[in-house]
């Protein structure tokens, strides 16, 4: 359980600069939970057994190109608003990723990158509202919802559990 606490200490503390996303990461195991957030403020703080720390730090800002999930990444220039990991070695088998961002393109446009992109990256997709549900090329379960914010902007959710 401390090697996974110091992995998602790393990959937070590594994203840091910038301004804009909020980060949830968390472990459950049979010696603790471990739990790191950061505020889209700088805001983190971090619990573990046996470790309470709260800190500021500088803004993080995730892109598209921080992202990958199964060799699919977000659409090209996408901002990160949010990324939550839960990874659960307890035998539930309740881990998941979700992240939610905002693409600077039509919805129609990301909707036609993530059809091809999916299927490229061999994830098994069907069309379900403006987004898409399914399985990807490891079979785990996805969501990716989809919806208009004016014109040319389009903001997403995707989750990926397993």
């Amino acid at each position: 359980m401390n090697r996974l606490a110091l992995l998602l200490a790393r990959l937070a503390l590594a994203a840091c600069d910038g301004a804009g996303t909020s980060i949830s990461l968390s472990g459950n195991g049979s010696e603790g939970n471990v739990s790191i957030k950061t505020g889209a403020d700088g805001q983190v703080s971090i619990q573990a057994p046996g470790v309470s720390i709260a800190s500021k730090l500088p803004r993080i800002n995730l892109t598209a190109e921080d992202f990958d999930i199964n060799g699919l990444k977000l659409y090209p220039n996408s901002a990160i608003r949010e990324l939550n990991a839960i990874g659960d070695d307890s035998g539930k088998d309740d881990s998941r990723v979700t992240v939610a961002f905002d693409s600077p393109a039509a919805l129609a446009t990301v909707q036609a990158w993530f059809r091809d992109n999916l299927a490229k990256h061999g994830f098994k997709a069907q069309a379900l509202g403006n987004g898409f549900t399914g399985i990807s090329k490891d079979g785990e379960p996805f969501s990716l919802e989809l919806s208009a914010e004016g014109a040319d902007k389009t903001r997403g959710r995707m989750e990926v559990r397993g």
